[in-house]
């Protein structure tokens, strides 16, 4: 119900859906493509199992990472520079540590600065308040998450806000967030500093 009303609030929301497909052909066109297969092939060069990037970012890994970028934006910090530090210590640190291997957790953490800085150049983010940016994080994490519903971290920090925040009007049911997700369990982690991946 909540996809679907999410899908529906996009069709009516053009300047969001730009955003949100700039956001989408950033990750892919230049973190993806570009920054991470070149953060992986210098790794593999002494280093084998960083060979294969692909396979290594499969399943809730971007979702994970879009959405923890959203809650470092919404705490509020007031050092942008400051956000992938902020989300790598929540991903890592936080209630629901993703079960990935050595590779996996190396590549979050240097996605998470790809992802960040790509966000701060696209035009219309110049200069605009960064808060404005984490509901559209938000619905593409939402949008590709392999299973949103299911996925806490989605469901939480994603799901939930987009429904209290900006849905709860189009859904046409009164729809308590804590009745489909349980009590908000996800708690800000502090900013401990040190090198951002």
């Amino acid at each position: 119900m909540v996809l679907a009303a999410l899908v529906a609030w996009l069709a009516d929301e053009a300047a969001t859906r730009e955003r949100i497909g700039a956001l989408g052909a950033g990750l892919h066109g230049e973190v993806f493509d570009r920054d991470l297969r070149r953060y992986a092939s210098r790794r593999a060069s002494t280093d084998p199992a960083f060979a294969d990037v692909g396979r290594a970012i499969v399943g809730h890994f971007w979702c994970d990472l879009l959405v923890e970028i959203a809650r470092a934006v919404d705490l509020g910090t007031d050092h942008p520079e400051r956000v992938p530090r902020a989300a790598r210590a929540a991903l890592f640190e936080g209630w629901e540590t993703p079960l990935w291997d050595r590779v996996q957790t190396a590549l979050a953490g240097a996605a998470l600065g790809f992802l960040w800085a790509c966000f701060q150049r696209l035009p219309w983010f110049l200069g605009a308040d960064p808060r404005a940016l984490a509901p559209q994080l938000r619905v593409l994490g939402v949008l590709i998450c392999p299973d949103p519903g299911v996925h806490p971290r989605v469901a939480q920090c994603a799901l939930r806000p987009l429904v209290l925040d900006t849905l709860g009007g189009t859904l046409g049911v009164d729809l308590e967030p804590g009745w489909l997700w349980g009590p908000e369990i996800l708690r800000p982690v502090p900013d401990r500093g040190g090198p951002a991946s």
